[in-house]
């Protein structure tokens, strides 16, 4: 009788390590498991210059509700593009809300919500040789080339929002945003930005800006 017993204690915990092992194993497929998409947008990247630009963003598959899910998460993005027969590539886990052609450079700006939870913030970004680019401190971007040109989801705002820069209808957009940020007076986005700001930066970088040849 106890040989029996043990026989059956023996194969009861190797029945059970074996679903611990199957069930381990198949949470970590789940795990990383991504949804993936690509796309392509023809971009206004300046006055006279338009690119297509190949889009690519991908984050862990996200399974349940929000209530009881698990997954989502680990944002990872490129975006892509031939000019003058040079491919610019840039890979972040950010979200490209900015591109910009200027002076033989092309300049990036991204919505960062990933390296802080709590603290969006936004990171600047300009090419260099060979299709490379390089990050940037806010106040080295170009002020004139600040305004959002991508849009997306339920972030940012309406195209419509940045006709003419009307102050009024700016207010509570990125792009006003991105203003305060390059002018030091914030590290974060979902400031309030007030609107006698965005009357002066609008007059000093755009109605009053100086044309270069």
């Amino acid at each position: 009788m106890k040989t029996i017993v043990m026989k059956f204690l023996k194969y009861f915990g190797f029945t059970i390590l074996g679903l611990i092992i199957l069930i381990t194993g198949y949470v970590y497929y789940l795990s990383v498991q991504r949804d993936t998409s690509t796309w392509i947008e023809n971009t206004q990247v300046s006055e006279k210059v338009k690119i297509p630009i190949e889009f690519m963003t991908s984050q862990k598959k996200y399974y349940g509700g929000h209530a009881a899910g698990w997954g989502g998460g680990d944002y990872k993005n490129h975006l892509k593009f031939k000019y003058n027969d040079i491919e610019h590539i840039h890979k972040t886990p950010y979200i490209p809300l900015v591109i910009k052609f200027y002076k033989d450079d092309f300049y990036l700006i991204y919505y960062d919500r990933e390296t802080h939870l709590r603290k969006t913030t936004f990171r600047f970004y300009k090419s260099i040789k060979k299709g490379v680019f390089e990050e940037i401190k806010a106040a080295k971007f170009p002020k004139h080339l600040a305004v959002q040109n991508r849009w997306f989801g339920s972030y940012g705002c309406k195209k419509e929002d940045l006709v003419d820069l009307n102050p009024q209808k700016m207010r509570g957009t990125l792009t006003v945003e991105i203003w305060y940020m390059i002018e030091g007076e914030s590290l974060f986005a979902d400031v309030k930005v007030p609107i006698e700001f965005i009357e002066k930066y609008k007059e000093e970088n755009f109605t009053n800006r100086k044309v270069e040849y």
